[in-house]
């Protein structure tokens, strides 16, 4: 019997040992949505995301950018993977300036959502 409760006690400390780790790891991709609430959006805030994502694409950060969603009072929902020869650390300093971001909250919604990776469209 001590081996079983030995055995169980080490693979739970094993266990606990790992989830710090596994939560630590970097993201790969993040859904990105901007967006009016009534009035316009937040000019200044949405030509920074922009920006971010062009200067994203152009230095190779991310390879993958699709635009799913616009919003009526101007914006967008979009998806962004990290780019396969991306150096190393850009995407961290990619997402944490995003997040950076503080658009008026009157006027804009906003969020940066790390997910495992983008959903590609297909054709029905």
């Amino acid at each position: 019997m001590r081996t079983s409760l030995s055995q169980g006690c080490l693979l739970a400390a094993l266990m606990a040992m790992a989830s710090p780790a596994m939560a630590a790891t970097p993201s790969t991709a993040v859904e990105i949505s901007i967006g009016g609430i009534g009035p316009g959006v937040d000019a200044t805030a949405f030509k920074k995301v922009k920006w971010l994502i062009a200067d994203a694409v152009y230095r190779g950060t991310i390879d993958y950018f699709d635009v799913y969603g616009y919003g009526k009072e101007g914006g967008f929902s979009a998806c962004v993977e990290q780019g396969t020869f991306a150096a190393a650390g850009s995407f961290d300093k990619f997402v944490k300036a995003l997040r950076a971001i503080q658009p008026n909250p009157t006027t804009t919604a906003y969020s940066v959502s790390d997910v495992l990776q983008c959903t590609y469209p297909t054709t029905p």
